[in-house]
């Protein structure tokens, strides 16, 4: 028969495991520092870049850090270049650590990024053609006559 516990090494114990909860953050766990960002159009196949730098075509699924704004272009020939900016926002798991004064989880979730969801997590423009009575040469009317 194993030899009994006492209160102090139980209570002991127990301290140790909610500390040791306190290490880590909600959304640090759930959801991690960066975020997957979709970024589609219509018409499809468009260059992607972020912040300046190709990422793909769409569609396409890029991974971005949760705590920093993010400039999003989307070209395509024919078609009005589409920009857009991601922005940090409080993240709803960071809510959950403030409703319950979940202090050491909030300095954790802050200090990875985690604090943060990118908003919109989505971005899906329908692209709008180019004006292209705005380049052209005026035509010379039907009589032979043209502008002078």
């Amino acid at each position: 028969m194993p030899p009994p516990t006492s209160f102090a090494s139980g209570t002991v114990r127990c301290l140790l495991v909610l500390a040791s909860m306190g290490m880590v953050g909600c959304a640090t766990l759930i959801h991690g520092s960066s975020q997957e960002v979709v970024v589609e159009s219509t018409p499809s196949e468009a260059e992607v870049e972020v912040n300046g730098r190709p990422v793909g075509e769409t569609p396409t699924t890029t991974v971005l850090e949760r705590n920093r704004e993010y400039s999003i272009s989307i070209y395509q020939e024919g078609y009005e270049p589409h920009h857009t900016t991601l922005r940090p926002g409080r993240s709803l798991w960071a809510t959950v650590n403030l409703l319950n004064f979940f202090v050491p989880g909030l300095l954790v979730d802050a200090s990875t990024g985690a604090l943060y969801s990118l908003d919109p997590g989505t971005v899906a423009p329908e692209l709008q053609p180019v004006d292209s009575s705005a380049v052209d040469p005026p035509m010379p009317d039907e009589e032979g006559g043209g502008a002078l």
